[in-house]
């Protein structure tokens, strides 16, 4: 999915605003909480207003990410 980093309120948790999900059947949304592994999110270096390209997986109730990445 593509979206826009609002913020990272935990080391690995970051708010994105993103575009419609057609696979997760989710209309385009100002908040998503997305769950990662704190080394992932450190190592794409993403900031506030970064736009991202991000995969992520529903575990449990929660959006786990898998991979992010920052688009142009």
């Amino acid at each position: 999915m593509r979206g826009e980093v609002v913020v990272r309120p935990a080391a690995d948790l970051i708010l994105v605003r993103h575009e419609a999900v057609a696979p997760l059947g989710m209309q385009a949304m100002e908040l998503m909480a997305v769950f990662g592994e704190p080394a992932l999110l450190d190592a794409a270096a993403v900031r506030v207003g970064d736009r991202v390209r991000l995969a992520v997986r529903q575990r449990d109730g929660q959006l786990v990410l898998i991979s992010i990445e920052k688009r142009p």
